[in-house]
């Protein structure tokens, strides 16, 4: 298996680090993995990835007793179409299977902005490759806009369920609603912080407080907003978390949430359900294979404040009712 080293922040290393954990050799199975990817400046980045290249060789010479019988490649797009194209290169000549495990939600999105002769290459790469493992039924139907001839198999995100011991206990005194991803545009978290502020100015608010679990490219500036709009006293930036902090997180929430404007499944969505909190999620990828609009959760269209407002402040409410526990009402319309 190759792909991000687990130090890589993001939800392609969740599903590397959860494969990693995996106890294969209970089932006759070994699995190696070589990172490829990891995070610093463009010079160590190449050096790595070279680096990896010269093992991944050694791995694949015909006369290696360690040679496998199939290599996991995890790719999302850009550069990591780039080196996912040239190790499936490198199994093509050395006639080992590969298969490729789609993570970048807009991969289609990149697609449709690449080059006529871009294009091209990454149709063919996906012609070629074994299989194509996809998050969902959407992403399958982008592939099989993009190139036709892919063989795709949908093999949804999956997260281990935690001890009952663990799971979320509401809490009377704080109403804690928690983010948990990197922070980048698309993820919509800035449209978060303008519903948290229409909560506040309409006294909505109550004994609600949000926790923002991540790092990225956008939070220089979304604490910068959460600083102008008077809102530091109910958001909380923890920077990225894993293990027993994340847990811990989950198990003190009392709803999640995820104001995406492009995803696939989440693994974070997963989790938050797994620990019996409520969902708020835009209406986007594979979401509704797992969060049910009125049932476990609450449905909004991207982009839409206002819903995000109703929403969040139906299951504050439906919180002071113990049987509402991991469910949520259907959102009200909300009246200013």
């Amino acid at each position: 298996m190759v792909g991000n080293d687990p130090s890589v922040k993001g939800g392609m290393t969740s599903v590397i680090v959860q494969l990693l954990s995996y106890d294969w050799d209970a089932h006759g199975i070994h699995m190696s993995f070589i990172p490829t990817y990891i995070e610093g400046n463009p010079v160590r980045k190449v050096l790595f990835f070279a680096k990896s290249l010269l093992h991944i060789r050694k791995q694949l010479k015909r006369f290696n007793p360690h040679r496998p019988d199939v290599v996991h490649i995890h790719m999302s797009y850009r550069g990591s179409f780039v080196r996912a194209r040239i190790i499936h290169q490198m199994c093509k000549c050395a006639n080992v299977p590969d298969i490729v495990h789609m993570h970048g939600s807009e991969f289609s999105k990149w697609f449709s902005s690449c080059r006529e002769k871009k294009q091209r290459q990454i149709r063919e790469f996906l012609s070629e490759v074994n299989r194509v493992i996809v998050l969902g039924d959407s992403w399958k139907k982008r592939i099989q806009s993009i190139e036709p001839d892919t063989t795709i198999q949908v093999v949804h995100n999956s997260v281990k369920i935690p001890e009952l011991d663990k799971i979320n206990q509401w809490n009377n005194t704080t109403f804690q609603v928690l983010y948990m991803g990197v922070l980048i545009k698309r993820r919509g978290v800035s449209d978060l912080f303008d519903a948290v502020a229409m909560l506040r100015d309409d006294n909505l608010l109550g004994n609600m407080r949000f926790i923002v679990a991540g790092t990225g490219s956008e939070e220089v500036l979304l604490k910068d907003k959460v600083k102008k709009s008077n809102l530091e006293d109910v958001v909380h930036f923890t920077g990225w978390v894993n293990g027993d902090e994340k847990a811990l997180l989950y198990q003190e929430s009392q709803a999640f949430v995820l104001p995406s404007y492009n995803e696939g499944l989440p693994v974070a969505v997963l989790e938050a359900i797994s620990y019996g909190l409520p969902v708020i999620s835009t209406d986007i990828g594979d979401i509704q294979a797992a969060v049910h609009d009125g049932e476990n959760g609450i449905i909004i269209t991207p982009g839409d404040i206002s819903a995000l407002v109703d929403a969040l402040n139906g299951i504050h409410q439906s919180s002071k009712e113990p049987k509402e526990h991991g469910r949520s009402k259907k959102r009200r319309k909300r009246s200013r």
